[in-house]
């Protein structure tokens, strides 16, 4: 019987497809530099408005080969040949922790649960879209940080995530969206977020 982190590794193994991104090694002018050329990560963020600007192509960090193979064994790493292009995070968001320490909900095991119980129901097994936090785990995005707003582009099949910075709550009654619902809050240079009704919930409807 195989436990759930193998179950949902072998569905993404034959749902993820190979796409590059687009101009991921143009060197942006503007990134700070040490003496040999490579970035400065210790050099202060942009900002943009008073704040940290996120804007750029951004890259899960991704996850040693050994790691996989210690939890799903030595054939997957045959049977997935874009490790590469994935972070563990989009097979088992909660890789690593127990079950009784996943910050679940009740109802948000149930659903779980149902999803374990018929991966094949997955929506990006369907071609349609994933959703966050599943696309951010998966080759890479881009942010776009304007004053008002900040736009997430995957470089799968999602639609773009908004989300909104200028003070408007999340709707009472959202109607059905695959990317949700998203409000961010600066506090200081902290970017404080609340998401609404995501892709999951609506494949369900």
């Amino acid at each position: 019987m195989f436990d759930r982190s193998t179950r949902i590794g072998i569905l993404f193994a034959g749902a993820l497809v190979c796409a590059h991104a687009q101009w991921s090694n143009h060197p942006d002018p503007r990134t700070p530099r040490t003496r040999d050329g490579k970035p400065n990560l210790t050099a202060p963020a942009p900002r943009l408005n008073g704040h940290p600007d996120l804007s750029g192509l951004w890259q899960a960090e991704r996850t040693p080969e050994g790691e996989y193979t210690s939890v799903l064994g030595h054939d997957f790493a045959a049977l997935q040949i874009d490790l590469h292009d994935i972070n563990k995070n989009v097979m088992n968001v909660f890789w690593g922790l127990k079950p009784e320490e996943e910050p679940l909900r009740p109802e948000g095991v149930a659903a779980y649960q149902r999803h374990q119980d018929n991966p094949l129901a997955y929506p990006h097994t369907q071609c349609l879209p994933d959703g966050i936090p599943a696309d951010m785990f998966v080759m890479t995005f881009k942010m776009i940080q304007a004053p008002r707003q900040i736009v997430l582009l995957t470089e799968l099949n999602s639609p773009a995530r908004q989300i909104y910075t200028d003070g408007r709550p999340l709707p009472k009654d959202p109607e059905p969206s695959w990317m949700g619902y998203s409000v961010g809050k600066w506090e200081g240079d902290t970017l404080r977020g609340i998401a609404g009704l995501d892709s999951l919930l609506i494949w369900e409807k």
